[in-house]
């Protein structure tokens, strides 16, 4: 009983304190109320107001504040197979010390090194992966995020590992070096990248005593060598960083997951409340960076690709407080029109544009923002660019002489008002990702946690003039970017991108306020009301009893001309649709030259459509067209109001096409950047978006050959292409979504009769056709066209099965998972071998399973590739040492993984829609995966592993391994090539890396010959640091064939083990191996095809 009363005593004195504690709080006394959780009775504050809800939004959400007034939003989602957790830090790198530029994004490397509970530096990733889950972290201006997302039943112990780093992490001495070299190498990757050229520049030429103006990703320079410089210990200084700026008080956590939001506010309370809270720990603004001694410049910088860029960049004041109203959203709604009489229609007329985009930098920029126009010009529009700023502000001072348009505001609020009350949840690490970033705006008021950011706008008319007003011509700054300026030299060379540029002032007649006055001679007006403003919001589904409904699509008819299939919403519940058709036409013919006058085609009809639909785009619709080999791919998604008139006007432009020759010209000027663009895309992508298509895909080529057949082209062979595709069609059409059986054949009528085609036989009908590629080991060497690139990358591509198999699908999908940490904790950080190192499985259509492995490195390509194939050849035994348990907990979190709740009806008609298009029909696949994922055994995989992606034991082994070569790494000569094994170059090339020379590769092939392993590595390195020793002059070059982390010694063991090993073969030109092979056959329906309907 006296144990009783003491409990209750201490129970009323915590329920005291937690009332004052309450009280205290500036602004929030009486919206929070004093709680305790149910479990380990830990104390918290609740809002206890009403939160701004979607009527969409099903889900149940609590915002709860923990003593150290960590505010946490916890969502209980029913249907969520999937959990995540995001915690925001409101500090970025904008907050690096002036001396010591990355520090922040530094720290976020470093936070995973471990903790006090989990000291081993890897645990947290491998738990991860092995809960089928996700995690990363980014650093940005403001602020510094850290999210995961893993199988649901493994949230609580997942949130006790993540919560470690921000009460006791180690930052793990060991790992100083290797993740400095990882941020040093993440910035190597980024250097090919003009988003990130031209961001840096702009930073760089704004006030040089404003923290915006330092390089925020860092490298070994700024890190490690200006420490060093300062007599400074780069980890003592990152820890001060982190004790001084990492405050519950400035951080926002969401946690989501299926469960009770009383059990996620207890493990929120349990194992986040011991972060350290140390008041308001942001650093105070300086102030804004654009002032008047940078603005009124113009600033001539130099691209890597292909583009004529022009940027206005106005300086504008803070946002945070202006959350509901947004003016900036007005404007940048205005800019980006469109529509007759808008900035961009004006532009695009007189060929002097091709996009515009306008945004500020971010809401939650303390102190100050940027706002910036941005104009993608053609070659004239770049060579008159004083004519396109005076259009620019001639259409801002059309604005600004309308005045703020309240019926402009209530048709956008109208738009914003359906999107919020049909909201469509978003997954979960999705939702955590959103709500924590905007929730940081520590003016955001409680209630609006879940709707800032997504609900509709209130009207404030002094702040969209307020706003305006600061888009004046004395106000701004002009970036202007292309590969060659001409005459003009650009004498300065940007520090840490190597960006040549040229700051001038701008000329008088470009930043007086008579630039304003030029806006009477271009018919610039305010948009017209849109047409396409949905009126009825009535959701079908509701009417229609359940069991009525079918789960998969029906085949409702089916002709010689066409397939109607028909899915109704029976998920989601919202007045929207998706109409989804592929029209086969005939073709003479199936070459690189029709590819291209497909891909022009396709330029002009969005050229066309964009000027007359796209007030659809902004009215809750969206469609997209591409012409491909096989025919025209039309898709209109969005409110299921309108849709099936926006598809009516699509398919009547469609017929109805007029291309004009400025038309055909720049669609023309934008394939051949697109083409010629495709050169300075990051190694790994031009290997895994060009060449690999290019390898598996009959009707694929490489963007240099289709770049040469634009010379072939013409606008009479586009023009013919346009006039004849719908002669004789072959149509596929999917209607899904808010929408009546009824509807679906009105849709299919309307498309028929504006059609007017005749059937197109089925003998005359191109498909996708896949290639085969015979049982070998293969090798793809190219050199990259970019001579400024650092890195190289390779892909060891395995062929594993077929996707027609769900067994084979899930097969290589658990590959996959079990194999990424351990090739990512290998090859990127213990061998430090590059920021991009990846596995991955797919297919190309209905083809064969493909398991890949990607790297991409300032490495030699052929040492990545023999790092790869070591990796292949031990990783067996990894799979092999799974428990049954975990084994068990692993294909648990893929079932999890697969049976993800779908966020939208436009995502589950695009899966639909992929069985449609490919003829396979199999719509229950997810279904069919799930059960073999579930009878799934460790037995199974290393039998499957055995099968196909173990080469000393797959009966037909299948591989392709492909290169690309960086110009700064030397390209050993064809005679090496072909007359010496990979292990041997690979090995050459990290000797001549290290500075040794001397010894011919054919000295250094006889001597691997000759050598055994038997001896020991020790042995072989010392008979090789001797047969260096009479050709090198460098001893410090020597010293480096032996060490412990030395690239030579990991080549010499690979090539001693490769010795005698057969010669992958050599893959010269693509085209020519392509036609050696068997195509794969097409895929057999999964059901027999019976229309509902006969006529």
């Amino acid at each position: 009983m006296q144990h009783q009363l003491w409990t209750r005593a201490l129970f009323v004195v915590v329920l005291i304190g937690l009332y004052r504690w309450c009280s205290s709080m500036p602004g929030r006394g009486p919206e929070f109320a004093a709680r305790t959780t149910a479990e380990l009775k830990l104390p918290y504050m609740e809002f206890a107001g009403t939160l701004e809800q979607s009527a969409g939004d099903m889900r149940e959400h609590r915002v709860i504040k923990l003593p150290n007034n960590l505010v946490v939003l916890c969502t209980r989602d029913p249907d969520a197979t999937q959990a995540a957790a995001t915690l925001h830090v409101d500090v970025g790198s904008l907050a690096d010390p002036p001396e010591l530029n990355g520090l922040a994004h530094f720290l976020e490397h470093m936070l995973f090194m471990g903790t006090e509970k989990y000291p081993d530096e890897g645990e947290y990733i491998a738990f991860i992966k092995k809960n089928g889950g996700q995690y990363n972290a980014f650093t940005s201006l403001d602020t510094t995020g850290y999210y995961f997302g893993v199988a649901n039943s493994a949230l609580e112990q997942t949130l006790d590992r993540f919560s470690r780093f921000f009460i006791d992490p180690l930052f793990a001495p060991g790992s100083v070096d290797r993740e400095l070299h990882a941020v040093d190498s993440e910035h190597k990757g980024n250097l090919q990248d003009d988003y990130r050229r031209e961001f840096q520049l702009e930073r760089l030429l704004s006030n040089s005593s404003h923290p915006f103006s330092m390089f925020s990703t860092g490298n070994l320079e700024t890190l490690r060598d200006g420490s060093q410089r300062l007599g400074l210990d780069i980890r003592q200084e990152m820890i001060r960083f982190y004790q001084k700026h990492y405050s519950a008080d400035i951080m926002r956590l969401v946690v989501a997951g299926n469960y009770s939001v009383d059990q996620l506010i207890e493990w929120s309370a349990a194992k986040f409340s011991a972060i350290a809270s140390k008041g308001d720990s942001r650093p105070a603004s300086p102030g804004h960076p654009l002032t008047p001694g940078v603005l009124g410049k113009i600033v001539r910088y130099q691209t890597l690709r292909n583009v004529h860029r022009m940027r206005l960049q106005f300086a504008v004041p803070e946002l945070k407080a202006q959350y509901r109203t947004r003016p900036d959203k007005y404007v940048i709604h205005l800019v980006e029109l469109q529509s007759p009489g808008s900035l961009f229609d004006y532009l695009k007329a007189q060929g002097l544009a091709t996009e515009i985009y306008a945004y500020i930098s971010t809401i939650n920029m303390d102190g100050f923002n940027i706002f910036d126009i941005v104009i993608d010009l053609t070659p004239k529009g770049f060579e008159h660019y004083e004519g396109v700023v005076r259009a620019v502000f001639a259409y801002l001072r059309v604005l600004a002489d309308s005045g703020p348009q309240r019926w402009l505001h209530d048709e956008r609020r109208v738009i914003n008002d359906l999107e919020y009350r049909f909201y469509e949840n978003p997954g979960v690490v999705k939702w955590t990702l959103t709500r924590a970033r905007v929730n940081l705006n520590s003016h955001v008021a409680p209630k609006h946690y879940l709707s800032a950011g997504n609900s509709a706008i209130d009207y404030d008319a002094d702040a969209i003039a307020g706003f305006m007003a600061h888009l004046r011509p004395h106000n701004y700054r002009l970036f202007l970017g292309a590969q060659s300026h001409g005459n003009i030299q650009l004498a300065a060379t940007e520090k840490y991108y190597g960006t040549p540029y040229l700051v001038d002032d701008l000329s008088a007649n470009l930043v007086g306020e008579a630039v304003m006055e030029w806006h009477k001679p271009y018919r610039l007006h305010l948009p017209d009301p849109n047409p396409f403003v949905p009126e009825s919001t009535k959701v079908v589904s509701k009417s229609v009893p359940d069991a009525n409904v079918a789960t998969a699509p029906t085949l409702l008819q089916s002709t010689d001309g066409y397939e109607l299939w028909f899915k109704q919403d029976d998920q989601f519940a919202q007045p929207r649709g998706y109409i989804r058709l592929h029209l086969a036409y005939e073709r003479s013919s199936a070459s690189s030259l029709d590819r291209v006058i497909a891909r022009i085609l396709d330029e002009c009809v969005n050229h066309i459509l964009d000027k007359e639909l796209s007030n659809a785009k902004i009215s809750g619709m969206d469609y997209k067209v591409i012409f491909r080999m096989t025919g025209v791919d039309v898709k209109v998604t969005g409110f299921s109001d309108k849709l099936p008139h926006l598809l009516e006007a699509f398919i009547k432009r469609l017929k109805a096409l007029d291309i004009e020759e400025h038309v055909y010209h720049d669609s023309l000027t934008l394939l051949q950047q697109d083409y010629q663009n495709r050169r300075n895309m990051q190694p790994f992508r031009q290997l895994h978006h060009d060449v690999m298509p290019h390898l598996n895909q009959l009707y694929a080529w490489a963007p240099s050959t289709l770049e040469q057949q634009l010379q072939h082209a013409s606008i009479g062979k586009v023009r013919k292409l346009a006039a004849s595709a719908f002669d004789s069609t072959r149509v596929k059409l999917l209607v899904s979504g808010n929408f009546r059986e009824a509807d679906a054949m009105d849709i299919a009528r309307n498309v028929q009769q504006i059609l007017n085609s005749k059937p197109l036989p089925a003998t005359k009908h191109t498909r996708n056709r896949v290639v085969d590629i015979a049982p070998g080991h293969y090798i793809y060497r190219s050199l990259m066209a970019d001579n400024s690139s650092l890195n190289g990358a390779v892909l060891t591509t395995v062929y594993c099965g077929a996707r027609a198999s769900p067994r084979d699908r899930v097969l290589a999908l658990a590959l996959k998972h079990i194999i990424d940490n351990p090739l990512f904790n290998q090859l990127r950080t213990k061998e430090q071998l590059g920021y991009v190192v990846a596995v991955f499985e797919t297919s190309y259509d209905a083809g064969q399973m493909i398991l890949t492995f990607l790297a991409q490195s300032e490495a030699n390509p052929a040492y990545l590739t023999q790092r790869i194939d070591k990796f292949i050849r031990e990783i067996r035994q990894h799979i092999a040492n799974y428990s049954a348990s975990d084994f068990d907990a692993f294909v648990q979190a893929l079932v999890s993984l697969k049976t993800t709740k779908l966020e939208s009806i436009e995502e589950e008609a695009d899966r639909f829609w992929r069985c449609v298009s490919l003829g396979t029909y199999d719509f229950d696949f997810v279904a069919q995966e799930v059960a073999q994922l579930k009878m799934l055994s460790k037995s199974d995989l290393l039998e499957y592993w055995d099968q196909y992606v173990n080469p000393d034991t797959a009966p037909h082994y299948t591989r392709v391994d492909t290169q690309l070569w960086p110009a700064l790494i030397a390209y050993p000569s064809e005679s090496d090539l072909v007359s010496y094994p990979e292990s041997v170059i690979a090995l050459s090339g990290c000797l001549d890396r290290s500075g040794l020379s001397g010894v011919s590769t054919a000295d250094l092939a006889r001597f691997v010959k000759r050598t055994s392993l038997s001896i020991g590595i020790e042995k072989s390195l010392a008979d090789l640091k001797r047969l260096y020793s009479d050709k090198s002059a460098d001893p410090q070059a020597l010293e480096r064939i032996a060490a412990e982390d030395s690239r030579i010694r990991s080549a010499l063991e690979m090539a001693l083990q490769a010795s005698g090993r057969p010669a992958p073969r050599v893959i010269d030109n693509i085209d020519a191996f392509k036609a050696t092979q068997q195509l794969h056959r097409l895929p057999e329906p999964a059901m027999e095809l019976v229309p509902k309907f006969t006529t």
